[in-house]
């Protein structure tokens, strides 16, 4: 069965990454892939296995200016088309079945978005345009990477469940205002949800107290996320003193971004941008405060949580459901919705 919506965009890597001469072997959707860049920009991605002994094609080198990668096993080369263009050995000829699986891959906004399905299915026009976060200075960004042992779903839930923030972390994040909000909840098209928490009232968390021009004093704070299937969301979060507009308080602009590993396992990578304490020695002083948060506080929960569950289907379980799952509940049905109709399709 499978288990993941193929004919959608997941993210690879960041572009940075993807400098020209070099492998990076990813699995993504169980997948092992092998990507590089060519000498004019591009980036190919292909299944990491040789068809001729099944070595990581990984274990190789980049040739041609990053138009093939040539096997470390016994030197087949792979073209971005996935076919064998050149067979060093005696006779030259290259067997019909010498060729493997190419991907299509896209790069746009700093970010290197891989397509889970038939390269040639493949729609640009479903890559989010996440331009808002990816193109602010980066005095004002951080952002990571972070691999972790569980399913991807279970990032999505935390996301898009954010009443958490006020037990898990109670020190930086949370302020007491989430838990007792009802969220709301909307579509965004066939394949986006928009869920929106406000409150009035209480101080800003830590994190956004800092920013504000008075400190420690009631405000408005407004928590907005946007899923986009399969598994990006875009989190706008921030606090104003009590009736003064947003542009007068402190927010950030969030990217949560997961890619499926194995059914247990994922790939998340965040980029953050805030209005408030721009430059390079607050960037020092908050990475560390973020990481924390990802790291030692949601990383341990959510793995903790797949281990709780193991290999059981989720939905089997019949998980208790609270005011604040309204989102992340009627997320998990659209993306059933969706691998439904690709199956049928």
């Amino acid at each position: 069965m499978n288990r993941y919506l193929r004919n959608a965009w997941y993210v690879a890597g960041f572009a940075e990454e993807f400098a020209l001469g070099k492998l990076i072997a990813r699995t993504l959707l169980d997948q092992p892939i092998v990507m590089f860049r060519n000498d004019t920009g591009g980036i190919t991605a292909l299944a990491d296995r040789c068809p001729h002994r099944f070595a990581p094609l990984s274990l190789g080198r980049v040739c041609d200016g990053g138009r093939s990668v040539r096997c470390g096993y016994h030197g087949l080369e792979f073209g971005a088309d996935g076919h064998c263009t050149r067979n060093p050995h005696s006779d030259k000829a290259i067997p019909k079945a010498a060729a493997v699986v190419a991907y299509a891959v896209r790069e746009k906004a700093g970010l290197v978005w891989f397509w889970g399905g038939d390269a040639v299915q493949a729609d640009e026009s479903l890559i989010p345009d996440f331009s808002a976060v990816t193109s602010a200075p980066p005095e004002a960004t951080i952002k990571g990477y972070m691999p972790a042992a569980c399913g991807y779903e279970l990032l999505v839930d935390n996301i898009l469940d954010l009443t958490h923030v006020d037990y898990l972390h109670p020190d930086t994040l949370g302020s007491g205002a989430l838990a007792g909000v009802q969220p709301q909840v909307s579509d965004r098209g066939e394949r986006g949800v928009h869920i929106v928490w406000l409150s009035s009232g209480q101080p800003a968390p830590q994190a956004f107290d800092m920013g504000l021009r008075l400190q420690g004093q009631p405000t408005d704070q407004w928590t907005e996320v946007t899923w986009t299937a399969p598994s990006c969301m875009q989190l706008n979060v921030g606090a104003t003193l009590l009736g003064e507009t947003r542009a007068q308080g402190a927010s950030t602009l969030n990217l949560h971004l997961a890619t499926p590993e194995t059914a247990t396992t994922m790939h998340y990578w965040y980029w953050t941008t805030r209005s408030f304490a721009i430059g390079a020695e607050a960037n020092a002083q908050i990475r560390p405060i973020l990481e924390h948060v990802f790291m030692q506080e949601d990383k341990p929960m959510i793995e903790a949580q797949q281990r709780q569950i193991g290999t059981a289907d989720y939905d089997t379980l019949k998980p208790v459901l609270l005011t604040g799952d309204a989102g992340s509940v009627r997320v998990r049905r659209r993306l059933r919705q969706l691998m439904d109709a690709e199956r049928s399709a």
